[in-house]
């Protein structure tokens, strides 16, 4: 099987922008309610950024976990849903996903991803960050679903298809493996690196 470790970065540069007020509340009794709840969320980003850069890591995870919950209060009662995903939840999702990410924490940004996916919507990035946390975590197969259902919204992402071409290597499925790097190279040059790496787990990669 294939390494834990690869050399194919498969997530995205994630925004630090604060969410801002949109047009998501089906009704105006509950456009207020939106409005102060994305207020608040951007309020907690700043909040969490300004901890997170001043080298105060878990404090900054603290309050994230906390915004999230909240977050998850209300898009359950039903105030902030919107069809692409919560409103506030995703931008805070974004976030806390980022800094377990730089913190090596695999399975939390697994599970949190996991759990929250029927108030996230189909977030093309966020699927691929799922999918990325699963591969390191060794679930390949839930890896290569996560990671086609970020492709079907973006299907030319070039790392996105070199981490698909990485799991369904290390599932033994080289043939889809070399279709998926055939994909990326299409798209532009691809490293050296990893296409050693991919024809080292077995890969029948053109020269």
């Amino acid at each position: 099987s294939a390494p834990a470790t690869t050399p194919v970065a498969t997530t995205v540069d994630l925004p630090k922008a604060r969410p801002t007020a949109s047009a998501t509340a089906t009704g105006n009794n509950t456009t207020p309610v939106l409005q102060r709840q994305q207020q608040a969320g951007g309020d907690a980003l700043a909040q969490v950024q300004s901890l997170w850069n001043s080298g105060s890591h878990d404090a900054a995870m603290d309050l994230m976990q906390q915004s999230i919950a909240a977050a998850e209060r209300g898009a359950k009662a039903g105030t902030a849903a919107a069809p692409g995903g919560n409103a506030v939840l995703v931008p805070l999702v974004r976030e806390m996903a980022r800094m377990q990410l730089a913190e090596a924490r695999y399975s939390a940004v697994w599970e949190m991803l996991t759990r929250l996916e029927p108030l996230l919507g189909n977030q093309a990035d966020l699927w691929a960050i799922r999918a990325n946390a699963a591969q390191r975590l060794g679930r390949h197969p839930d890896s290569v679903r996560a990671y086609m259902m970020a492709l079907q919204s973006r299907p030319d992402e070039q790392r996105w298809l070199l981490g698909t071409a990485v799991s369904l290597a290390a599932l033994g499925q080289t043939s889809s493996a070399a279709e998926m790097t055939d994909k990326a190279r299409a798209v532009g040059p691809v490293s050296k690196d990893v296409l050693a790496y991919l024809r080292q787990a077995g890969v029948p990669l053109r020269d």
